[in-house]
């Protein structure tokens, strides 16, 4: 598969977006994320418990001439949110390759075959609200293709501290993610510093307002063996 040109990322970017959304690029680097984890045209791509959709809207509008994406929720999201946001979001702003999923996040229902999978900061999430992680991780193998690409992004914890401030200022430490995510089957292929901040002190709760999009974050790229 090609991967997507920079130009096409760009569009993409200056696409009908949320203002919400747009004044978040500068800190969150949707554009650089994009070429680090090689979306390409043509694929098949899923988002874990998704949000409002930020990141799955820029791949599919990214993809929009050849390729789809899943936006998963859970269903204890769709009852903090009331109601589905990826359903409200395409009443204002329509993409016809960004398709609703919902499933538990232990099963999460994306179709067979997928090229990639993303978990971008909601990792750390499955920690505290104590999801079986292994069988998530097992059923995200099991719906990809092979080679495919399961990337996870999330903030840094100190190092040694592993699962300990998830959910207290929801971090979690890189060293711990590789280690389970490889016991579900994947190869570690890659990472990126993309998302490293020297500055922060790494003990401090990622939503508080001077650090919120800025913290330091890990890229992951694992890999369904060839």
């Amino acid at each position: 598969m090609k991967p997507i040109e920079k130009s096409q990322i760009e569009q993409a970017l200056n696409r009908n977006r949320p203002e919400g959304d747009t004044e978040r690029d500068e800190n969150r680097m949707p554009a650089e994320l994009l070429h680090f984890i090689e979306i390409s045209e043509g694929q098949k791509v899923g988002e874990m418990n998704s949000g409002r959709g930020y990141l799955s809207a820029i791949i599919a509008y990214a993809l929009e001439k050849s390729g789809a994406v899943y936006a998963h929720t859970a269903p204890q999201s769709i009852e903090r949110w009331k109601g589905n946001p990826i359903e409200k979001r395409l009443e204002s702003f329509p993409q016809e390759n960004l398709i609703p999923v919902v499933g538990e996040m232990e099963n999460p229902n994306f179709p067979d075959e997928m090229d990639m999978i993303i978990n971008c900061m909601t990792y750390h999430d499955t920690v505290w609200t104590k999801a079986d992680r292994m069988k998530m991780n097992e059923n995200i193998f099991a719906s990809l293709k092979t080679g495919g690409s399961y990337c996870i992004i999330d903030h840094h914890s100190k190092d040694g501290h592993g699962i300990d401030d998830c959910h207290s200022i929801h971090r979690i430490e890189k060293a711990f993610v590789i280690e389970e995510v490889s016991r579900a089957g994947f190869y570690f292929d890659d990472d990126s510093d993309l998302f490293e901040n020297p500055n922060d002190p790494l003990d401090q709760m990622v939503f508080e307002k001077d650090i919120r999009d800025r913290t330091s974050r890990f890229i992951l790229i694992f890999k369904k063996e060839l």
